[in-house]
């Protein structure tokens, strides 16, 4: 009796500590099921999946994640030569290229590859002295292959847990990170699409009207949007307003402050912001009071039970008038490590 083909594993890539967010929006998906626990490579998180027997997928289902690769081989560490044998096998490459032609890119006999490599660290080996090994493992299978850079095929080797590595075709490219072909008007210091994803993710999955009073270019709105969240925004500066409403023109985008929002109390199911910090973005006042007063009024205009999403560097507040610290998620943003804050609003 012949067995069933074994389903492609896959895996995603994220920011750093948005693994296990992108591992829940990856369970929730009814055609994914998670496999294993989140990796790190020293840049990125790693989450490993499989599809569904008769069940389809689009990329840009995963909000979360930034890179999606259709799994080659598996390695443990050793001598380059060894890493790359086993890693790049003919039977992995066949089903990865197979896999890439079911999301319309079917390969050709002559195409450009390159290969990208990273390692924990290079006390064994370099990580120029594995690229190297891949790429004659590459060429020995696909002998009309030529590498460039850039290349039509990218082929990544990455150690994400210590000892042990994962090859994997890239389904993706850079569209997909930018949503699309980015935003209409963009801006010095915009927050990732995928940071944007992980806060909207976390403010619940039942969409209801959900406002963004520091709403920048737009980025919380759009990918609130684009989940079915009726989506208000507001800002202090006028040319972030001008460019929300240029990037998201479904969107009610007004000049408001935050600490003092033009809104009913308890008119919106969810608050999420990123709050201006770091080099590029600052306020006028004392930060820690400007802090306090934003909390103040995001939990006003946020019913009971809702909930508030910040993105902000610690220290913040556990509690305050009407609002209950629920969890919190570490990320790094534009060099900064700051952390996504959920709270809830009590009732």
């Amino acid at each position: 009796m012949n067995k069933r083909p074994r389903r492609q594993l896959f895996f995603a890539t994220t920011l750093p500590g948005l693994g296990d967010l992108l591992k829940d929006e990856i369970s929730a998906h009814q055609s994914l099921d998670p496999e294993g626990e989140p990796g790190f490579d020293g840049r990125a998180d790693l989450v490993f999946f499989r599809q569904r027997r008769g069940a389809q997928f689009r990329l840009d289902d995963l909000r979360l994640a930034e890179d999606v690769f259709a799994a080659i081989g598996e390695a443990r560490t050793g001598p380059p030569g060894r890493v790359a044998a086993e890693a790049i096998t003919r039977a992995g490459l066949e089903h990865a290229l197979s896999t890439r032609a079911r999301f319309g890119q079917p390969p050709r006999p002559a195409m450009t590859i390159r290969a990208i490599t990273r390692v924990v660290d290079e006390q064994q080996f370099k990580r120029t002295e594995l690229r190297d090994a891949i790429m004659r493992a590459i060429s020995a299978e696909r002998p009309r292959w030529r590498a460039a850079d850039p290349a039509e095929l990218e082929i990544w080797v990455l150690e994400h847990h210590r000892t042990h590595f994962t090859s994997g075709l890239r389904l993706s490219d850079k569209k997909m990170r930018q949503r699309g072909d980015g935003r209409e008007v963009e801006r010095h210091g915009a927050l990732r699409p995928v940071i944007a994803a992980a806060m909207v993710h976390l403010a619940g999955a039942r969409p209801g009207r959900l406002l963004d009073p520091c709403c920048g270019t737009g980025t919380i709105l759009s990918e609130a949007l684009a989940l079915g969240w009726d989506v208000t925004g507001s800002d202090i500066d006028p040319e972030a307003v001008a460019i929300a409403t240029a990037n998201v023109p479904e969107a009610s985008v007004r000049q408001a402050d935050a600490v003092e929002l033009p809104h009913p109390n308890e008119s919106f199911d969810a608050v999420a912001a990123n709050l201006p910090f770091g080099k590029q973005f600052r306020v006028d006042t004392d930060p820690r009071r400007w802090v306090s007063r934003t909390l103040g009024e995001a939990a006003r205009v946020t019913r009971p039970g809702g909930l508030v999403i910040l993105l902000n560097p610690p220290p913040m507040p556990k509690d305050l008038a009407g609002l209950t610290l629920a969890e919190s998620h570490p990320v790094r943003v534009l060099g900064t490590s700051a952390k996504i804050w959920v709270y809830t609003r009590n009732g």
